[in-house]
């Protein structure tokens, strides 16, 4: 079983809302879910260099890795698309933004710009409220370590949930 290294930044504005993107499953039009900006490893990238880098080409905001607050969190997961699934290690940082995101600026691939429908802030009671599927699960809890700057003495470990993501 291959295993894909990838990192994910919880994006809070001052009002504390986290920045989050829609995507489909480009096999299965109906399946929708949020989730927050990131993706896998370059060889030779740290969690917080590939964090970084994701960051900028996803939104367009470009930051030192030492700037991002973590690592806050980490997870197994197993994403089920309609073409196969993918086994990805995460790691979590956090950071404030204090601009506006132009997704003008954002560097997606062909398949980012065919898969990501959507993107909009998120508060925490809106997520936490939500019918839509959102991910990680336990976003809210990253959303309140972002928000008050708590990092943690060792990341977080995250539920390790089956399914679509």
């Amino acid at each position: 079983m291959k295993v894909r290294s990838a990192a994910r930044v919880v994006l809070l504005n001052a009002e504390d809302e986290v920045f989050m993107l829609q995507c489909r499953d480009l096999g299965d039009d109906s399946r929708r879910y949020w989730f927050t900006v990131g993706g896998g490893a370059e060889l030779g990238e740290t969690s917080k260099q590939t964090a970084a880098r994701e960051l900028a080409e996803e939104t367009g905001i470009e930051c030192d890795p030492s700037e991002l607050l973590g690592p806050l969190a980490t997870r197994r997961v197993s994403i089920q698309f309609s073409t196969g699934v993918l086994v990805q290690d995460e790691v979590y940082f956090g950071m404030r933004c204090t601009e506006d995101i132009d997704l003008d600026e954002a560097m997606w691939s062909d398949k980012e710009k065919a898969a990501i429908t959507g993107s909009r802030w998120w508060s925490k009671e809106e997520v936490e409220s939500s019918s839509e599927v959102i991910y990680p699960p336990e976003l809210p809890l990253l959303i309140d370590l972002v928000s008050t700057g708590a990092e943690p003495v060792s990341p977080l470990s995250l539920g390790v949930p089956s399914g679509v993501e």
